[in-house]
């Protein structure tokens, strides 16, 4: 598969994450959000995440990842492959009534979120049957998008917000106007469909895409000059920014294992 190669307009990307080691040894990295929901069929031995002092562990089976506003750091068990499936953030609004709020910073039996899809997906090995999956998922995807509006304005602010970035309010200006909802109704809805607020949301992709740039072209681009793209007027302030955001300094972003995928890829694979 191309690297180039889109999937489909609701399916942003596969990447995989895998533990091929037979050794108990703690492989961990950290996984930060980027806006977009990630359909996770875990193989193996299962994952471990940490956050606050809090452990969970995920075994066999399909899980959504939720959307996060902090890093989270993944340790993923010995002999463990987990097939990631990126979903444009418009894209679950067609396929559950789930309040997606309440997915923040946490992970979800798929099967909460739409039991008939996940009947359909559940006996498929990500690894032998990656095609049909995304086939399967397009097709409900396609055939939900023909009776639905809904993903259209959550579609269109999500577009204008990426674009329009850090004018966040002049980007919700632009999608009050269009579809005549009022600021409070577009609020909900971005919130309950996306599980963030739209100034949530259009923070997270200011870091997200610095932290894309940062991380896959650190030989083509200076962090001044990423300071002064992403809309800082000096480098001191991304850092005190970035590092209330993140945790920690953009140095440390390209210094330590984070699992950052480029939006302009549609595939990527990582061992640890």
């Amino acid at each position: 598969m191309s690297p180039s190669q889109k999937h489909h307009s609701f399916i942003r990307k596969v990447w995989i994450l895998e533990n091929t080691s037979s050794l108990f040894k703690r492989n961990t990295g950290l996984l930060v959000g980027d806006g977009r929901f990630e359909l996770a069929f875990v193989q193996g031995n299962g994952y471990r995440t940490y956050r606050n002092n809090t452990v969970e562990t995920f075994r066999k089976g399909i899980y959504l990842g939720g959307q996060m506003d902090s890093p989270l750091d993944v340790e993923l068990l010995p002999e463990t492959h987990i097939t990631f499936i990126k979903l444009e953030p418009w894209a679950l609004s067609m396929l559950s009534d789930f309040n997606f709020k309440e997915s923040l910073n946490h992970t979800v039996p798929f099967q909460e979120v739409n039991k008939s899809l996940h009947t359909k997906l559940i006996g498929l090995h990500p690894i032998m049957n990656r095609k049909k999956i995304i086939n399967i998922l397009s097709q409900e995807l396609e055939d939900r998008a023909k009776t639905t509006w809904r993903w259209q304005l959550i579609r269109e602010a999500c577009l204008l917000f990426d674009a329009q970035y850090p004018d966040f309010k002049g980007a919700k200006t632009k999608i009050v106007s269009k579809f005549q909802k009022s600021s409070r109704t577009v609020e909900t809805k971005f919130g309950r469909a996306v599980g963030l607020s739209p100034q949530q949301y259009s923070i997270g992709m200011r870091f997200r895409n610095f932290s894309e740039e940062l991380k896959h072209h650190t030989n083509s681009i200076t962090l001044t000059d990423l300071a002064y793209k992403h809309g800082y007027y000096d480098q001191s302030h991304l850092n005190q920014d970035f590092k209330q955001y993140w945790g920690f300094s953009p140095k440390q972003l390209s210094q330590n294992k984070v699992f950052i995928t480029d939006q302009k890829e549609a595939f990527r694979y990582y061992t640890i």
